[in-house]
């Protein structure tokens, strides 16, 4: 399994966390398998769909919930990028 496409420094940083330099073939696989499963479920933990602020504050509130907004896209981004380069 050769990787041919270019990845994001965001990607490439979670794929230099998880490879060694003896791992090939299906580890790399598997690693990545496991880093897109754990960038998923850390976006639901940390940064859920629905999540709203409720301080009082309106503008407090929206950007809070516009920061989590982009916290979970970029989670996802990273996942679905080192998914499809698979």
């Amino acid at each position: 399994m050769t990787d041919t496409t270019p990845l994001s420094p965001a990607a490439q940083a979670v794929l230099d966390a998880l490879h060694t330099e003896n791992s090939t073939g299906p580890e790399r696989y598997w690693a990545r398998a496991n880093a897109v499963a754990a960038l998923r479920a850390a976006a639901d933990l940390v940064a859920p769909d629905d999540y709203k602020c409720y301080t009082g504050n309106l503008e407090w509130d929206a950007g809070m919930e516009a920061r989590t907004d982009d916290i979970r896209e970029n989670l996802l981004t990273i996942a679905a990028e080192l998914e499809g380069a698979q």
